[in-house]
């Protein structure tokens, strides 16, 4: 009876060299483009991604002090009292991290970019609770082995009840749509409006308002105001105190710039035939496309003693 020896399988030192290098083919180690510099991107190190995903971790404690030892001395002198005051609001704070990518280019040398796609969910002290999407950016210094900046983006949860950039409703003839915040400097107009006429400054008024405007007063009186008719605003009154309580400037979404600006305030005034007035009002402001007031209209109503 004869017996052989167990048959092993040989494979050629060049099949081997063959299959390696089909394998390797399959991996890109380095894809991508930094425009600006042309260079491409290829993937940092997991001490990076680690030293965020601790960062995330004491966020997720609400622990300040923790969160902060992750970020370099500069980030910690520009942001340690708005990270404490933030941190001091939350009930309860959930950041669930679902990707984590680091990445390096030679763009940018010296730092690793870790690149989190997370959601959101934070419920504060107050009640408020505010849930959102999040692509977050935190750049490693190689240096310091910090984390030097943080940016992102987001995408707001509709049912959110901290508040989203447009809501509410504009309703027209023939269709209804949201209304979104403008910033088209409004805010600081109203500001300067408001000290130019505390200060009594009828010819400082021109400049905020159209060649003509359109004045509904609060007892329903239409007027075609000029502009220069608003240098004699003040010729019968003895002083002025105007104080605001809220600015608001919105639009019609997806239209031209055009906004409307809500203003709440105080206003108290005294003539020089001794009359006083002390109200507060609701003002409305149309700013059009210039950048000018066309039109005014406001409600009153007594502030008692």
């Amino acid at each position: 009876m004869s017996s052989s020896a167990p048959r092993r399988l040989v494979i050629p030192a060049s099949a081997i060299i063959l299959l390696t290098s089909s394998v390797h083919a399959q991996k890109l180690v380095k894809a991508g483009t930094l425009v600006e510099k042309n260079t491409p991107w290829y993937f940092g190190t997991e001490n990076a991604s680690n030293l965020v995903l601790n960062a995330i971790k004491a966020y997720n404690k609400m622990d300040a002090k923790a969160y902060l030892s992750c970020f370099d001395d500069n980030y910690v002198k520009n942001n340690s009292d708005r990270v404490y005051k933030e941190f001091a609001t939350f009930k309860a704070v959930n950041r669930k991290v679902n990707i984590v990518i680091p990445v390096r280019t030679d763009g940018w040398p010296n730092q690793t970019e870790v690149q989190i796609y997370d959601d959101l969910d934070r419920e504060y002290k107050n009640g408020s609770k505010h849930k959102q999407q999040e692509h977050r950016v935190y750049i490693v210094n190689d240096s310091s082995k910090k984390i030097s900046m943080v940016w992102g983006s987001i995408i707001l949860d509709e049912k959110n009840e901290y508040g989203l950039p447009n809501g509410g409703k504009y309703y027209s003839k023939n269709d209804t749509s949201t209304i979104t915040f403008s910033n088209r400097g409004e805010v600081e107009l109203i500001e300067n409006l408001m000290k130019d006429c505390n200060k009594m400054d009828g010819k400082a008024l021109g400049k905020y308002f159209a060649d003509t405007v359109s004045v509904t007063t609060h007892e329903g009186r239409k007027l075609k105001v000029a502009n220069s008719d608003w240098a004699n605003m003040f010729n019968d009154l003895e002083s002025v105190e105007w104080k605001l309580t809220m600015v608001n400037p919105g639009k019609i979404t997806n239209t031209d710039p055009v906004s409307g600006i809500i203003v709440l305030s105080n206003y108290k005034e005294k003539k020089k035939d001794g009359t006083k007035k002390h109200v507060s009002a609701f003002h409305w402001y149309m700013y059009g496309l210039d950048k000018k007031i066309t039109s005014v209209s406001w409600m009153e109503r007594p502030i008692m003693p």
